[in-house]
């Protein structure tokens, strides 16, 4: 096939594919070349932040590098504090494991890019304190070289890269969530219409989109004010389409007459799904009733209020503004995924503190690099989601970047003995380390062979002996292999995060049924909603369930809602107290905690309790495969 008859796509990719990795070369080399000219040691330290501060979009680059330098300023902060203690290096390598353990952990618990300054400062502080506290004189000093390369390549990776890297996607990203909160009132129009039968797909699908629209917002907007401002609309949304569901879930399962006649709705949510679904993010609003106007019951009106305010919010320019709002700004508890952060500190602290005892103990000058590449692998590593996708690449990026690194110090190093020619020399595996990084099918691979080499191959360094250039990239290889091997054989599950979330849940609803609670007075709702999202992204995330989800998942916002109505009831009647009870044991016995409540609401034929009952007992019955869910 002649050039002229090619896909002119391929070509276009072949070209930003290509201006990208010139692009991501530049930055290392240039980020080196400045250090290596002001003579400070170890320069190669100046090109590594290159390879993990470019992006795809400017605000998460801009972002990143801030939190680089700030994670990287409190990480020294900590090392050299460490270093000035007057402990024995025994109990400096512990504290370190401790600053380790901190650090790994608050990932879990910071969203968005702020996690990646707490990985910054854990991974800074073993940069100061290993070889301090290892080696011999003088390592205090090339720590703080480390340091100072790093700042070198973030500005210079953050300018140069800058440049040539697009804008966030945002339009399109509100798009989607536009379109996301069309389903769910199309879902909740089905479900007033046709009822509950055949829609758990669907229901399925929706709270996957939602939840994993809801943790990438804070990347997709990150970078501005403006983009965190518009976080709230994102969130209002996302609020009032779990609200929407939830609550037409509760009125088909209601089969009182006034609930029937509510069935209008569904007509009024189709017109609301299609504008959502159709009309342009900068174009003009459907004839749709004002946002707040009483269409049905108050969680129904709330949750189409939230939606269509937001909505009106991302259709103005630039993303809009909260011009007249009416409604409080919507609220999602923090993300904070306690056990895993508590595991992750664990093992990536403990992981440190043993590799670096063993190479206090030994005395071996390989120890260091042992020790550098478990502590940096373990909290690598420990930081995802789903590390045992990752490690096979990052094991394969490491061994190939060890391998061009001995290639490199035996056969390039020696004739690089000027600046120039070392400047000269260290080109072609850069050039080679930017295309692996910016081809999407090399790109995770690509950011540790360019860690690796440069690690490994110490360029800039006398040359030494093939042997010990050999010894040194093994040693430095083995904690990655170390490391990524014990996550391959002991990988997380993404079904043990959701059972996790299920039991947040539980114990949420618990606390809700004591008698002394007031619900009014707690942020059951933002929990409630954090837990649902948090709990949909790890099922979509558990390959190994396939279709096989627990049920109710949206039944369970309708249980805390029932029980915030089941406190509202007046003190002094004797059901109110037995329904609170019974309610105790929700999770234990869903079934049979219903058919009380049930018999409860039989016995109150007349005033506003009784129909209370009934709702939760349905409710009840709906929820039980989340209830149950990871129950033995």
């Amino acid at each position: 096939m002649s050039p002229s008859t090619g896909s002119p796509g391929f070509s276009r990719i072949d070209r930003n594919l290509a201006v990208r990795a010139a692009t991501l070369a530049l930055s290392a080399w240039v980020a080196f070349a400045l250090a290596s000219l002001w003579h400070v040691q170890h320069a190669y330290w100046a090109a590594m932040p290159v390879w993990v501060v470019a992006q795809a979009s400017r605000g998460v680059l801009l972002e990143r590098a801030l939190f680089r330098v700030v994670g990287t300023l409190l990480g020294a902060a900590a090392g050299f504090g460490l270093l000035l203690l007057p402990v024995p290096p025994t109990a400096q390598l512990a504290l370190l494991g401790l600053w380790v353990a901190a650090s790994a952990g608050l990932t879990h618990l910071l969203r968005g890019v702020h996690g990646y300054g707490a990985l910054l400062a854990g991974i800074t502080a073993p940069i100061v304190v290993i070889p301090s506290v290892l080696a011999a004189a003088g390592s205090r000093e090339l720590a703080l070289a480390r340091v100072e390369c790093t700042l070198i390549g973030v500005l210079t990776a953050t300018v140069i890269t800058g440049l040539m890297t697009p804008r966030s996607p945002r339009r399109a990203f509100f798009g989607r969530v536009r379109r996301a909160c069309g389903d769910a009132a199309a879902f909740a129009a089905r479900v007033l219409r046709d009822g509950l039968a055949g829609t758990l797909p669907e229901e399925r699908r929706i709270l996957a989109e939602l939840s994993e629209l809801e943790a990438s917002s804070r990347l997709v907007l990150a970078g501005s004010l403006e983009g965190y401002r518009r976080l709230h609309d994102v969130d209002a949304m996302v609020v009032g389409a779990l609200s929407v569901m939830g609550s037409a879930l509760a009125l088909a399962r209601d089969g009182s007459p006034e609930a029937a006649g509510r069935r209008h709705l569904s007509g009024h949510l189709e017109r609301v799904a299609a504008h959502l679904r159709t009309a342009e993010c900068g174009g003009a609003a459907a004839e749709l009733p004002a946002p707040g106007a009483a269409l049905g019951p108050p969680r129904l009106t709330d949750g189409l209020a939230r939606i269509l305010e937001g909505d009106a919010a991302l259709r103005g320019p630039d993303g809009g503004g909260r011009h007249g709002l009416r409604l409080p700004l919507a609220r999602l508890a923090p993300h904070r995924e306690w056990p895993q952060a508590i595991r992750t500190g664990l093992l990536a602290g403990g992981a440190t503190f043993l590799a670096c005892a063993l190479a206090l103990g030994t005395g071996r000058p390989l120890g260091i690099l042992l020790a550098f590449g478990v502590s940096i692998f373990s909290m690598v590593l420990g930081t995802m989601t789903l590390p045992q996708d990752i490690a096979p690449k990052l094991l394969t990026g490491v061994l190939t970047g060890a391998f061009a690194a001995v290639v490199y110090r035996i056969a390039v190093q020696p004739a690089a003995a000027t600046t120039p020619w070392l400047l000269l020399s260290i080109a072609p595996f850069l050039l080679l380390g930017g295309v692996l990084r910016a081809h999407p099918r090399t790109a995770i691979a690509g950011v540790d062979f360019n860690m690796c080499f440069l690690l490994a191959s110490q360029a800039g360094s006398a040359a030494v002996r093939p042997g010990t250039a050999v010894a040194e990239s093994l040693a430095l290889a083995a904690g990655a292999v170390l490391m990524a091997g014990g996550f391959m054989l002991l990988p997380r599950r993404a079904v043990r995060q959701a059972r996790e979330a299920a039991a947040v849940i539980r114990n949420d609803l618990r606390r809700m049924v004591a008698p002394d609670q007031d619900p009014a007075g707690t942020d059951w709702r933002a929990r409630s909603f954090r837990q649902i999202l948090r709990l949909a992204l790890h099922l979509g995330r558990a390959k190994e369930l396939g279709d096989r989800w627990p049920t109710g998942l949206l039944a369970t916002l309708n249980l805390g809602h029932g029980i915030e109505q089941l406190h509202l009831q007046p003190a002094d009647l004797p059901a109110k107290a037995a329904a609170l009870a019974s309610l105790g044991r929700l999770a234990e016995a869903p079934r049979e905690v219903a058919g009380e409540l049930r018999r409860l609401a039989d016995a109150e034929p007349a005033g506003p309790l009784g129909p209370v009952l009934a709702g939760l007992a349905a409710d009840l019955e709906q929820a039980e495969g989340l209830l149950r869910f990871g129950l033995a």
